[in-house]
């Protein structure tokens, strides 16, 4: 990964087997944001592969690449605060095969964050800190038929994934 002539990253390898969850740990500026862009296609590695099953994704758009599960939650969460929880969700299954699985997706959401259901008719913005975390995690398996995604840590080190 460079940043026109500045090298970012060098050799890099990372695997992941499903349905592990991965800290990516680091000093500011070590790149980890920037692994995780390329990671989905958000910027163009210099050299190498990035695999997903065992194909490589490089060459797809990024939207390819959410199609397949390959899912970036940034910090911040941004959400659509005057749109209800409900409203979020559907924004956050955009891709067009994310769509007619909706309903099933957003069962599987309400089942891992059961307080979203309850508030589903509610403003986003209106939702605790803690709230909108869940409703920002739970738009990645809105977007594909894998269960995964990539969650960048807060500020302050703390993940926001769900404890099992």
């Amino acid at each position: 990964m460079a940043y026109g002539d500045v090298q970012a990253l060098w050799n890099v390898s990372l695997e992941v087997e499903e349905g592990s969850i991965v800290a990516l740990v680091g000093a500011n500026g070590a790149g980890k944001t920037t692994l995780l862009k390329s990671i989905c296609g958000l910027i163009d590695p210099v050299a190498g592969r990035i695999c997903l099953h065992g194909d490589d994704v490089l060459h797809l758009s990024t939207t390819d690449r959410v199609e397949r599960g390959i899912i970036l939650v940034p910090e911040g969460r941004r959400l659509f605060s005057n749109l209800s929880v409900l409203e979020n969700l559907w924004l956050g299954a955009y891709t067009g095969r994310a769509r007619p699985r909706f309903d099933e997706s957003l069962e599987r959401v309400c089942e891992l964050f059961p307080i979203l259901e309850e508030r589903k008719s509610q403003r986003a913005g209106l939702l605790s800190g803690g709230e909108q975390q869940m409703l920002a995690i739970s738009r990645a398996p809105l977007r594909s038929r894998i269960r995964s995604g990539i969650r960048c840590p807060s500020r302050d080190g703390r993940s926001g994934w769900p404890r099992s």
